[in-house]
């Protein structure tokens, strides 16, 4: 009874938080990219405009402020304006890779020795500023050097996921290490000294994200031909059972984390926020496979039936009960 109360007090105050945070943010963020295209006379696509402040608005209070909460506070300013500058780098580098305007061995420089390169256009001008920024900011320069090289990687062998029938080993490893090491980015960018169990928790929190990102778009990758995890899937029971795997590792990695037990617990409720809408995306996969051994042909799908409306009530309903189940890490 005692952590059924805690559980319905501290969602409200949280839900009411990143409400209200979210708005701020996403202001915040558009008001940077402003500032710096008055800079640089020049503008952000429309497209990936939205995409930094609406990504920053959504992170910032539900990853970013969860983590600093372990540490006893929120984000600091300084902190969210570094993240909305990784946010700019990370959706300018996505446009670099998609809309190839400039060579890989031009990619490999501007984020490796951005120093030494001098690009033209407005793109690569704003993402040299924004990189060498946070660069300029890291403690642990090796350790940084160390993810954003794997990510690199990993974002650059995505490309195989296009047209391609990838064996399923090959693809988790891309999904792991690009969401994975994308998220533990961030932990650079933030004013505290992080353990190692911390770390933990933030590459294995992209992981989650990233399948959860691939769950919610299985009708589009399957439409652009990009082979994912769930886009490949053929039993949903089966990847449930994989996606709690994760889940319970990440619980595992929480329950390991040197701070007050009450920090921890109030983390594990924001994580399992998270979790839920993967498990919401899955519940509506077994409702379609039915007593079925398996799916039918995603391929032969409508969008309808692999879209995920969190507009429905029902959906909602089921978000508050995957977290209340899923946050619970010991008796309250």
């Amino acid at each position: 009874m005692r952590y059924f109360f805690w559980f319905w007090t501290t969602t409200v105050q949280l839900a009411f938080y990143i409400v209200r945070s979210r708005r701020r943010e996403t202001a915040r963020a558009y008001a940077l990219l402003a500032t710096i295209e008055q800079q640089y006379q020049g503008n952000f696509n429309k497209a990936t405009r939205k995409k930094i402040a609406v990504s920053h608005g959504i992170y910032n209070p539900m990853i970013c402020d969860a983590f600093t909460r372990l540490h006893g506070r929120l984000t600091s300013d300084s902190e969210k304006m570094r993240l909305v500058h990784y946010f700019i780098c990370s959706s300018l580098f996505d446009d670099f890779t998609d809309y190839p305007t400039i060579s890989e061995e031009q990619l490999l420089q501007l984020s490796f020795q951005p120093e030494q390169y001098h690009g033209d256009s407005f793109d690569e001008k704003v993402f040299r500023q924004s990189h060498l920024l946070l660069k300029e900011y890291v403690h642990d320069k090796a350790a940084y050097e160390n993810i954003a090289r794997q990510l690199y990687k990993a974002q650059l062998f995505s490309r195989k996921q296009s047209h391609s029938s990838l064996p399923e080993e090959t693809i988790r490893e891309i999904t792991f290490t690009k969401g994975g090491y994308a998220v533990l980015l961030c932990r650079h960018y933030l004013d505290v000294q992080a353990t190692a169990a911390e770390d933990e928790c933030w590459y294995r929190m992209g992981t989650i994200i990233q399948l959860t990102n691939d769950l919610y778009d299985i009708y589009k990758d399957l439409q652009e031909h990009i082979t994912t995890l769930p886009g490949s899937m053929t039993n949903a029971y089966a990847f449930e059972l994989f996606f709690l795997e994760q889940v319970n590792a990440m619980k595992a990695a929480i329950k390991a984390l040197p701070y007050p037990q009450q920090r921890k617990q109030t983390f594990s409720l924001a994580m399992a926020g998270i979790y839920s809408f993967g498990l919401i995306a899955l519940d509506q996969l077994k409702t379609l496979q039915g007593n079925a051994l398996q799916l039918p042909d995603l391929h032969t799908l409508p969008r309808k039936a692999l879209i995920v409306d969190m507009e429905k009530m029902a959906n909602r309903r089921k978000w508050f009960a995957f977290t209340y189940k899923h946050a619970r890490l010991s008796a309250i």
